[in-house]
């Protein structure tokens, strides 16, 4: 099958319906990941602008604590923006491996776990964010959250834009 030709619609044109999925579901993905770090560590004092000014941090450093608004909602994008790079590199990907979109909660799984890692293990060290180890339980939950709360959106919004190339 020519990769080309299956992300065009019969027209010949973009497949923009297959590209809304893919972005819906990295929209959702984030802000079901955003959802689990407000929940998660709102109980030990951090609040949601306090944790979009830490992911903000990641670029400004520590500077960001003392920007207000301005850095969360800066932290907000960043967010969004990582979470919509995401679902496009799953996108792509399946449009290479179909397993991605036939074994959706697998793949997602997968994908979740390989996520986690790619921010803790290169994104977090290469950014301006100062913090420590991380608490066994942090660790089980963000991974959780990779695993179900983001990558299950993206995996099956993937797997319906495929419905959709092959109709």
């Amino acid at each position: 099958m020519n990769t080309t030709t299956s992300i065009r619609t019969s027209t010949g044109g973009p497949n923009l319906a297959g590209l809304g999925l893919v972005l819906a579901g990295g929209l959702l993905g984030g802000a079901l990941d955003l959802a689990f770090a407000f929940l998660y560590y709102g109980p030990s004092g951090a609040t949601p602008v306090r944790i979009l000014q830490f992911i903000a941090s990641g670029v400004l450093g520590q500077g960001s604590f003392q920007m207000g608004l301005e850095s969360a909602a800066l932290g907000a994008f960043f967010h969004f923006f990582i979470s919509l790079c995401a679902a496009a590199i799953y996108y792509a990907a399946s449009l290479r491996f179909a397993f991605l979109t036939r074994r959706v909660l697998i793949s997602a799984i997968v994908f979740g776990i390989l996520v986690f890692l790619t921010m803790r293990l290169a994104v977090l060290p290469l950014s301006a964010v100062k913090s420590g180890p991380m608490k066994i339980s942090s660790i089980i939950g963000e991974l959780c959250s990779h695993m179900f709360l983001f990558a299950i959106p993206i995996a099956y919004a993937a797997s319906r834009a495929a419905a959709r190339r092959t109709r």
